[in-house]
């Protein structure tokens, strides 16, 4: 039943108001609040310090902010929608980027505009065949492939790895998740680019595909091993398309310390360029983290070869170096939670290669992240 206040009931009775646009305006009003509170924002601020002997990491630091103080980015995260269990619900996710990392991901304009970019825009809907449930996420979303991504709160570090600067990061398309049993399935078709721009190559298709498996109490101690895989096929034109492969594993080797393996693969059809020499790229990362003293100590080690891939920006490798092979690279940060609500970590990273100039890259992050 309609409830009115008594001023109200007034001013229809004298005629001012009608009783119908009363209750439209009370529909409109629940309808606003119900809108409301299925809405949730959320986000982060990142800033931080580095101080890199030379170019180092490339793409793993930001260009141009390898020395001194830096506005990483302002993450902006809006949800809402209700996936539940019912054939027919849906949701939605959009997350924007504003500030100096948003040209980083390069999902849209890279000029006047570059400091904000779209990070995630999907809707999530829920299918049934059969018996069988499939989240079908729509829009613009993240790679299937790699142990990091792009969000400063969800790696160990502020700097990221070699593996994923060799990967794809973001696609534009449809891909349909479920599980199998122990299987957590994923596959989808996407615009066929190696470029992020969120509308690239809309004319052909590329295929995604991701698996991933935890191991029974069968297999003794390698009980609760998660197994994961990757892979985004033949990306790109057809003269030159890349494909990339991940392969993962996760394992608690004690009450405490927790290992992952992350291994890269990327496949390149041809030469890119002059510059550039068509070839694989192979990378392999072993993480390490342990809690000590209220915080937690991370480990990364990185070793393999980069081919193909632009770096640092400027259409080759990094340093000059159009090959690198025999790249070693070991990374340790420490993250300890000194005020709620903000993650702060340090870290050192040394990495050589063979043929590099100048001995190793020496590389010191300090990073605070607030999230709301």
């Amino acid at each position: 039943m309609m409830k009115m206040n008594k001023w109200t009931m007034a001013l229809a009775a004298a005629g001012v108001v009608s009783l119908s646009s009363v209750a439209q305006a009370q529909e409109a009003a629940a309808g606003a609040e119900a809108l409301a509170a299925s809405t949730t924002l959320s986000g982060y601020i990142s800033t931080s310090h580095t101080s890199v002997s030379d170019n180092g990491h490339g793409k793993t630091f930001r260009s141009g902010t390898n020395d001194g103080f830096a506005l990483d980015v302002v993450s902006l995260s809006i949800s809402g929608g209700n996936l539940g269990t019912e054939d027919g619900s849906a949701a939605y996710n959009l997350e924007m980027w504003i500030g100096p990392a948003a040209s980083d991901i390069e999902t849209g304009d890279s000029g006047a505009n570059a400091d904000l970019a779209l990070m995630e825009a999907n809707i999530e809907l829920l299918a049934s065949l059969g018996e069988q449930d499939v989240k079908l996420t729509v829009g613009q979303f993240g790679t299937t492939v790699g142990a990091e991504t792009y969000d400063y709160t969800d790696n160990a570090f502020h700097s990221r790895s070699f593996g994923f600067a060799i990967e794809p990061t973001h696609h534009t398309g449809v891909k349909a998740e479920t599980s199998l049993e122990a299987f957590d399935l994923t596959v989808g078709i996407v615009n066929d680019s190696t470029d992020p721009d969120t509308n690239a190559d809309r004319g052909n298709n590329a295929v995604i595909t991701g698996l991933s498996y935890t191991l029974g109490d069968s297999v003794g101690w390698l009980g609760g091993t998660e197994l994961t895989y990757g892979g985004v096929h033949e990306a790109g034109a057809d003269d030159s398309d890349v494909t990339n492969y991940y392969f993962g594993l996760t394992k608690e080797i004690t009450t405490d310390l927790t290992y992952s393996l992350a291994w890269d693969i990327r496949e390149d059809g041809q030469t890119k360029s002059a510059a550039v020499n068509g070839a694989d790229s192979n990378i392999v990362g072993h993480y390490l983290s342990y809690p000590l003293g209220g915080g937690t100590l991370n480990l990364r080690v990185e070793h393999g070869n980069i081919n193909s891939v632009d770096l640092d920006g400027n259409g080759v490798s990094i340093d000059g170096v159009n090959d690198i092979d025999g790249l070693e690279s070991i990374t340790i940060g420490y993250d300890y939670p000194i005020w709620t609500g903000v993650t702060s970590r340090i870290e050192y990273s040394q990495t050589d290669w063979d043929d590099k100039d100048d001995g190793s890259t020496d590389a010191l992050g300090i990073n605070l992240v607030y999230s709301f």
